[in-house]
């Protein structure tokens, strides 16, 4: 007969408690979120895993017939959105913190759409699909991480593995942002007024009325001006009236909490654009880093637009910059690299124009804000 020493059977004994009671077990996985595709709704794009990659990351592009470049990043799970840079890797991306460990990744962004530290809802815009940082072409490298690991792609329960290895050999149709059974998602403001509401954003024709109080609104668009002076807006918000046809327009203008030329719900969360909605921009080159301010009166630096190719909205006449025999008082609106959105550099920095001039690469006027 084999004997077992009482030491080993005391031990036997006291493992099998402790693994009983969850002490030596390893901690439980947080469950994920249900990721859904980081693209609009009904897109379809191609993926691969390419060799160099040591990451389980993703990279997208679009084979439905649309362009990648410029298209909307939407995302995958709703948490908070940090901005980052990358100068030699990732460029402009997004680091969204989900919670319970997860994150997820959205790399070489041509531009931001949301503010560092914002809280976004599922399917909400992110930024803009572009090749930034260490990139041979626009697309979307999309990972999702739990404690810092990388983690096989899910996207709504199923895996994307086995990863192709080139593209064309399989696809992904996203239902991000698509609404579903309540509709398309609702951002929640504050108005301070009755404001009429009207078919379009240039429209001048009003076509129903939004009630003072607390409303929900879709998306923005820009649009006319509404206000003068210190107080103006020209973002308008997809809304359904309380008198009048669903799916108009209101004026920013009408909301409490916020200032000029901004659009952002109760939460503080910036409303998506809608479809073909965005902010005119103009192009312009910029001959080196160039600090950027609140206003163009400001003295405080909050942030940094990078040298080379850049978007600005508007130009406002502020203090100079440059002396002698280069100078200039306009400065233009924009979304620096570094630091928050809508934000205003030096048209100093202009590589193409000469004193007190704030034109584009074509040579068009910037339109004053």
């Amino acid at each position: 007969m084999r004997r077992i020493s009482l030491f080993a059977r005391a031990a036997a004994v006291i493992g099998a408690a402790l693994v009983a009671a969850g002490v030596m077990a390893a901690p439980a996985q947080a469950a994920a979120p249900t990721f859904k595709a980081p693209f609009p709704c009904g897109q379809r794009w191609t993926y691969q895993h390419h060799d160099g990659e040591v990451r389980l990351a993703l990279d997208f592009i679009r084979n439905d017939g649309g362009t990648t470049a410029g298209t909307p990043v939407l995302a995958s799970a709703a948490g908070t959105a940090a901005r980052k840079y990358q100068a030699g890797g990732a460029g402009n991306y997004i680091d969204i913190n989900h919670g319970g460990g997860w994150h997820t990744y959205y790399f070489h962004l041509y531009a931001y759409s949301v503010d560092d530290g914002a809280y976004v809802a599922q399917g909400q815009q992110i930024g803009i699909t572009g090749t930034t940082g260490n990139s041979d072409g626009e697309h979307i490298h999309y990972e999702q991480l739990y404690n810092g690991a990388g983690q096989t792609i899910v996207i709504e329960g199923a895996s994307l593995a086995p990863y192709p290895g080139s593209y064309g050999v399989k696809s992904l149709t996203s239902t991000n942002g698509c609404g579903g059974g309540s509709g398309p998602g609702k951002y929640w403001v504050d108005t301070f007024a009755a404001a009429p509401v009207y078919a379009s954003p240039a429209s001048t024709t009003q076509t129903g009325t939004l009630n003072k109080g607390t409303n929900y609104v879709f998306c923005k668009a820009w649009g006319r001006q509404v206000g003068s002076g210190s107080a103006f807006n020209h973002w308008w918000l997809k809304t359904d009236p309380d008198t009048g046809p669903a799916g108009q327009y209101v004026s920013a203008y009408y909301l409490s909490r916020w200032g000029n030329d901004e659009a952002k719900d109760n939460s503080g969360v910036v409303i998506p654009d809608c479809a073909g909605g965005s902010r005119p921009k103009y192009w312009v080159d910029t001959f080196q880093a160039a600090a950027v301010f609140a206003s163009p009166t400001s003295t405080g630096q909050t942030g940094t637009l990078n040298q080379g190719t850049n978007y600005v909205f508007c130009k406002a006449w502020g203090r100079q910059i440059g002396s002698g025999s280069a100078f200039n008082h306009w400065w233009l609106r924009t979304d620096p690299d570094v630091g928050p959105a809508d934000q205003y550099v030096s048209a100093y920095y202009l590589s193409r124009w000469g004193n007190d001039e704030a034109r584009d690469n074509n040579g068009t006027v910037i339109p004053d804000c």
